[in-house]
């Protein structure tokens, strides 16, 4: 019966795993943003009223430190386009070459900016240690 109940759920741990990384990609960044109603901001009110922790998760980041506010990225609240996740030719806009690099490279294929950089946060990458060292 042990045996049994092993089996079950390494098949069940395995069904999920493959559930999981085949649903990811298209959790992820696509090349069309996602389009989203989004009510009108009351006066007085930002985005941080509704979204505090990824309002400042962004105000930490590069992007907050260069002045890049949300709409930037997500345009205004009441436009009919308003990107709930922009899309990757958004990035290109400031960031041309990392997103050509990103499309060029066959091992990055099905990848975005989001898969490595985690929306709003947008940390540098940390460079590898020289070999050797």
């Amino acid at each position: 019966m042990n045996r049994f109940c092993a089996r079950t759920l390494g098949l069940a741990l395995f069904a999920f795993l493959v559930v999981a990384f085949a649903v990811q990609p298209a959790m992820a960044q696509q090349d069309q943003a996602t389009i989203v109603h989004h009510r009108l901001i009351p006066a007085g009110d930002t985005c941080a009223t509704c979204h505090k922790v990824i309002y400042d998760q962004w105000k930490a980041s590069p992007h907050a430190a260069n002045g890049v506010q949300c709409t930037v990225c997500h345009g205004e609240t009441t436009a009919d386009d308003f990107a709930g996740m922009p899309a990757l030719s958004t990035c290109a806009t400031c960031h041309a070459d990392q997103v050509a690099q990103l499309k060029s490279d066959p091992f990055m294929k099905g990848k975005t900016c989001v898969s490595c950089h985690q929306a709003h946060i947008f940390a540098e990458h940390q460079k590898a240690a020289p070999k050797g060292e």
